[in-house]
C-alpha cells in the first residue's frame, strides 16, 4: 500500500507541474488566471507567481502523505488533474 501512497502524491507534484506549465502557456496567449487565489498571486508576486503555486502544491502532497485512506489520496489527485485537462482544452481551443 505504500508504494501506492507514494506514486499517487508523487502523481499529485506532476500534475501540479502541470497545471503550472499549461498555465504558463495560457497567460503567453493571452488568456487570463480564473483561479482568484492566483490571479492575486500573480498580481502581488508578478513572475515569481509559481513559487506559491508549487508550494501550494507541496502543502497539499504532504497533507495527502499524512493520510492513510488510498482511496481518498486517489480521489484528491483526481481531482488535481481537473484543471490540467481544462487548460489543456484551453490551449487547444486557440490553435
Amino acid at each position: 500500500m505504500n508504494w501506492v501512497k507514494a506514486l499517487l502524491v508523487l502523481s499529485c507534484l506532476l500534475l501540479g507541474y502541470a497545471d503550472l506549465v499549461t498555465t504558463d502557456e495560457i497567460l503567453h496567449l493571452g488568456l487570463g488566471e480564473l483561479n482568484p487565489f492566483m490571479q492575486l498571486a500573480q498580481a502581488w508576486f508578478g513572475v515569481w507567481w509559481l513559487v506559491p503555486k508549487l508550494g501550494l502544491t507541496f502543502v497539499v502532497m504532504w497533507l495527502l502523505w499524512r493520510s492513510n485512506n488510498v482511496y481518498n489520496i486517489a480521489l484528491v489527485v483526481a481531482f488535481c488533474s481537473t484543471p490540467v485537462l481544462n487548460n489543456l482544452l484551453l490551449i487547444a481551443g486557440t490553435n
